[in-house]
C-alpha cells in the first residue's frame, strides 16, 4: 500500500489534535459535570439549612416556595413517620416508598442517593434531620427531578465537548490544508522529474517562499540546463559522427580529383607558359591546395578528434606576409561580388608562433564570413566594406581583427556563433567560425566578436613572435614620416 507524504504528514497530526481535543475535552466536561452537580447540592443544602434554622413553622406555602426556587420537592416528616407537610400528593403507596427512604444526614452529592419513582417522574431523594426541639424531632425529605439533575449536568458537559470537537474540525480542515500546500510543490516536482526523464528539459517556476523546496527546485532547473547541454553536445557530436563517417568516401574520391587536377594544371604549365599571365595557373594550384586543406580539417572536425589538443608545429611567421598572402587569393573574388578589402599594414614588423597554413586558414574563414555577412552602408553611397586590422597587446600578443560592414549575426545564435553547424545564412554550413575558433585555441589563442559602431568585429588573440619589433620602427615609409596609407582591393 501506498503511503504518500500527505498521509505521512496529516495522519500523525490528527492524531495528536484528535487525542489532545478529546483529552481536553473530556476533562472539561468531567470538571463541569462535578462543578454543576455541586452546585445544585449546595443549593439545595441551603435551602435545607434555611428551613433547619427558621422558627417559623414548615407549612405547605412556605415549601412550595422553597420548591419554586429550586426545583425540588420537600415532605417534612416527624417521629412517627408522618408527613407534616409536603410540596406533592402523597397517596399511600407513595407514602410508603417514601417511609422507607434511609437518613443520609448532610447533602453532598444526590446522584449517589436513592431514587424513588412518583407518578411516572423519577427523583433523587436525600432525608435530612431538621434542628427543632427534642420534643419535635422532625426530618426533611428532599425530592430532586433527575432528569433536572441531569439537564444540569448536561449543560456544563455539552460546551466543552463540543468546543473540542469544533476545535478538533477546523483542526482536520487546516491541516489537511497545509498538508497539500505542502506536498502540491513536491507534486510539481515529481511531474518536472518525469518529464525530464522524457527529453522535456524546461525549467520550473521557482516558488514564492524561500525554503528548502525552493532550493530544490533551483538544483533540479541547474540539472536541467545542464542536461540540456549534454543533449546539445551529444547531438551535435552524432552529427560529427554522421558527417565523418558519410565523409569518409567522398574525401577519397574528391582528394584523387583534386590530385588529378592539380597535376593537369602542373603539366599545362610546362607545356604551355603563359607568360606574364601565368600568375592565374600559380593561383589555381594555390586555390586546389587550399581545397584539399580545408576538405581535410573539414572530414578531421566531423570524425569527432579534437584538434585543439594537437601540437602546433610553431615556428616565426611574418603576419604582414600572412595576410597578404591570403587577400591576394580573396582579391579576385572581392571584385567579383563588388566588396571593399581594405588591409592597413601595421607600422612595424609582427612575428607570431604558429603553423602558416593553419593560421591561413582561421584568417580566410574569418574573411569568408566578412564577405558573406558585408551589406552596404545604410542611408550613404558607400559600398560593402571588409576591413583587416593588426595591433600589438602587451606584453607578448598580438590582434589580429576582421571587420565588416555587415548588420551582425541574429540574436537567435549569438550564443552558439563559434559552435559547429549553427549558421543564420541560407546556404551557410556554420563550421567556419567553428574550424576558426579551433585553429586558434590550438595555437594558445582567443576569437570573440563584438560591435563597433556600426561594424561587425571578429577578434583574434595570438601569440607574438620573438622578431617583432617596436611600433617606433616602422616598416614602411610613406616618405612623408606618416602612417602607411590603408590598402584597398575589389573596390567597386
Amino acid at each position: 500500500m501506498r503511503w504518500s507524504i500527505q498521509r505521512q504528514l496529516l495522519v500523525p497530526m490528527l492524531l495528536v489534535i484528535v487525542l489532545v481535543s478529546t483529552l481536553s475535552s473530556g476533562v472539561s466536561a468531567w470538571v463541569g459535570s462535578r462543578w454543576a452537580r455541586r452546585e445544585e447540592s449546595d443549593r439545595l443544602s441551603r435551602v435545607v439549612a434555611t428551613l433547619s434554622d427558621a422558627n417559623f413553622p414548615l407549612q405547605e406555602s412556605v415549601l412550595q416556595k422553597l420548591a419554586g426556587l429550586s426545583g425540588a420537592e420537600f415532605v417534612v416528616w416527624d417521629a412517627q413517620q408522618q408527613a407534616q407537610a409536603a410540596t406533592l400528593p402523597l397517596d399511600v403507596d407513595v407514602r410508603d416508598r417514601l417511609k422507607a427512604v434511609p437518613e443520609t444526614g448532610p447533602l453532598s452529592d444526590l446522584s449517589s442517593n436513592p431514587l424513588v419513582e412518583i407518578q411516572g417522574r423519577s427523583f433523587l431523594t436525600a432525608k435530612v434531620p431538621l434542628r427543632r426541639t427534642a420534643a419535635r424531632p422532625l426530618s426533611l425529605l428532599v425530592l430532586y427531578p433527575e432528569d433536572r439533575w441531569w439537564t444540569a449536568t448536561r449543560g456544563a458537559v455539552l460546551p466543552p465537548l463540543i468546543a473540542g470537537g469544533a476545535t478538533a474540525l477546523v483542526a482536520l480542515v487546516l491541516t489537511a490544508w497545509w498538508s497539500q500546500r505542502f506536498t502540491r510543490p513536491i507534486a510539481r516536482l515529481s511531474q518536472q522529474s518525469e518529464s525530464i526523464a522524457s527529453g522535456d528539459f524546461q525549467p520550473m517556476p521557482l516558488p514564492t517562499r524561500d525554503d528548502e523546496l525552493r532550493d530544490l527546485t533551483l538544483s533540479i532547473n541547474r540539472m536541467v540546463e545542464q542536461l540540456r547541454r549534454y543533449e546539445q553536445q551529444v547531438r551535435r557530436n552524432e552529427r560529427l559522427k554522421t558527417l565523418g563517417q558519410l565523409g569518409a568516401g567522398l574525401a577519397h574520391q574528391l582528394r584523387n580529383w583534386l590530385t588529378g587536377a592539380g597535376m593537369a594544371l602542373q603539366v599545362h604549365a610546362r607545356e604551355c607558359p603563359l607568360g606574364e599571365h601565368a600568375e592565374s595557373t600559380e593561383m589555381a594550384l594555390r586555390q586546389l591546395g587550399l581545397m584539399e586543406s580545408y576538405l581535410q580539417r573539414f572530414l578531421t572536425l566531423g570524425a569527432g578528434r579534437d584538434e585543439a589538443m594537437r601540437p602546433v608545429e610553431r615556428c616565426e611567421l611574418s603576419l604582414t606576409q600572412l595576410v597578404e598572402d591570403v587577400l591576394s587569393l580573396l582579391r579576385p573574388r572581392s571584385r567579383h561580388i563588388g566588396i571593399e578589402l581594405q588591409w592597413t599594414p601595421p607600422p612595424s614588423p609582427m612575428t607570431m608562433l604558429g603553423d602558416h597554413d593553419e593560421l591561413q586558414e582561421l584568417l580566410m574563414n574569418l574573411l569568408f564570413n566578412g564577405f558573406d555577412a558585408a551589406t552596404p552602408c545604410e542611408g550613404t553611397s558607400l559600398a560593402a566594406w571588409v576591413r583587416v586590422e593588426a595591433s600589438d597587446l602587451p606584453p607578448n600578443r598580438i590582434r589580429l581583427r576582421v571587420l565588416d560592414s555587415g548588420p551582425g549575426p541574429s540574436a537567435a545564435i549569438v550564443n552558439q556563433l563559434f559552435e559547429p553547424f549553427v549558421t543564420d545564412k541560407p546556404e551557410g554550413t556554420g563550421l567556419g567560425l567553428a574550424v576558426a575558433k579551433q585553429i586558434a585555441e590550438s595555437h594558445s589563442g582567443t576569437v570573440r566578436w563584438s560591435r563597433v559602431g556600426l561594424a561587425t568585429c571578429f577578434e583574434v588573440e595570438l601569440p607574438r613572435g620573438l622578431c617583432s619589433t617596436s611600433p617606433a620602427q616602422p616598416e614602411i615609409s610613406t616618405g612623408t614620416g606618416e602612417p602607411p596609407a590603408p590598402r584597398i582591393y575589389g573596390q567597386t
